[in-house]
């Protein structure tokens, strides 16, 4: 009894505002939790439905519909659906600039290595991503909305690599993936040729920075 007092002592010093915010935190967690997992829902029934259907059929209706939600849920989060789309194009500019996280930057290969990492992305699921890099490109959104902190990802492992113009190498390197990326979702390059120019691309990033290097006198790129 006498431990049980002591319990129900110290239950009540605790402050009321103490518990109050855990409380409030509680709360907050889980809407928080709701929220991400709401935006999940949508934006895979989205991607589902452009796997399947036209961007110009996707609507507010058919998209709560498959992600059994309501039509106020999707607007809730996504006003439009020129939004969502510019969701979904910035989920996957991110899984292109994060394909090659594990990769060894030291590995001379490293460039050929990441474009094809960036192919199998975009191959994954060929339809929806097509239609996503088209629509949110024409609408001016292209992929630069998802890139800027990615970017500086990028940069110190070119650094590790060789310090010379860092920057310019993944800017380079992140333009054009980018043109290449959106000239295949116009339909213009087959699979095979996406994963031939991106093979390309990272050639012309090597060489670009071995001449960058030479002119500031660093040598070769290793």
């Amino acid at each position: 009894m006498s431990r049980l007092r002591n319990f129900l002592r110290v239950v009540e010093e605790i402050p009321k505002t103490v518990i109050a915010d855990q409380r409030g935190r509680v709360r907050r967690e889980r809407a928080e939790g709701e929220r991400a997992a709401a935006i999940e829902r949508i934006t895979v029934a989205a991607r589902a439905l452009l796997g399947e259907h036209s961007v110009f059929e996707l609507s507010a209706a058919t998209v709560a519909s498959s992600a059994e939600t309501t039509r106020q849920t999707v607007h809730n989060y996504f006003p439009s659906m020129h939004e969502l789309i510019f969701a979904l194009a910035d989920d996957l500019t991110v899984a292109f600039q994060t394909a090659g996280a594990d990769l060894d930057v030291d590995d001379p290969r490293w460039p050929y290595l990441y474009a094809e990492r960036v192919a199998d992305v975009a191959l994954a699921d060929p339809v929806p991503n097509r239609q996503v890099l088209l629509v949110s490109a024409s609408q001016g959104r292209g992929m630069a909305a998802a890139t800027a902190e990615t970017n500086q990802q990028i940069i110190p492992a070119l650094q590790r690599r060789n310090p010379v113009a860092a920057d310019k190498a993944s800017w380079l390197t992140l333009t054009l993936f980018r043109g290449v990326l959106f000239t295949w979702a116009a339909e213009q390059l087959s699979d095979e040729e996406l994963r031939r120019s991106l093979h390309d691309v990272a050639g012309v990033v090597v060489a670009q920075r071995r001449l960058w290097s030479e002119e500031s006198g660093g040598g070769e790129e290793r």
